[in-house]
């Protein structure tokens, strides 16, 4: 049985024009948690000359994800950075999972159908979770809970 749950209260942050640097990029991580901000979704793009990372966090940490982005925008002016808190997170899980085949293509066919935009998407080996517009979130739901029911 797959366990299928949303959340709303999520802030999607995007970091672009970021240094293809495992230094840059921990700092800039270790400066989001010296704020005691909570990751949750970690994403990144290898691009040419650059990365661009995605992540989410609760609505929660706002005025502490504020304070540490300011922090990286004065430590990296080059960073361009995006937040958007009109999006949810789905996601699937199971343990079973991890032996099937094509969940993910089951998923994404869903959202597909329902031209469900995907914003960011995150998986292991038992889960999927997909970020989407927020006035999307309960038609994907109710979709998804239908192709597993």
């Amino acid at each position: 049985m797959k366990l299928i749950e949303s959340d709303s209260h999520i802030i999607q942050v995007k970091l672009m024009n970021v240094e293809k640097n495992s230094l840059f990029v921990g700092d800039i991580f270790q400066t989001i948690s010296s704020m005691n901000v909570n990751i949750d979704m970690i994403s990144e793009v290898i691009l040419e000359d650059e990365m661009r990372i995605d992540f989410t966090c609760s609505q929660d940490d706002q005025k502490n994800l504020d304070e540490a982005l300011s922090l990286i925008r004065t430590k990296h002016p080059r960073i361009q950075i995006y937040q958007n808190r009109q999006v949810a997170k789905i996601k699937i899980e199971s343990d079973a999972m991890k032996d099937e085949v094509g969940v993910a293509a089951a998923v994404f066919t869903v959202l597909g159908k329902h031209q469900i935009p995907l914003l960011q998407v995150t998986t292991s080996e038992v889960s999927i979770s997909c970020v989407i517009p927020l006035e999307c979130v309960d038609l994907a739901m109710s979709e998804i809970k239908k192709e597993y029911k």
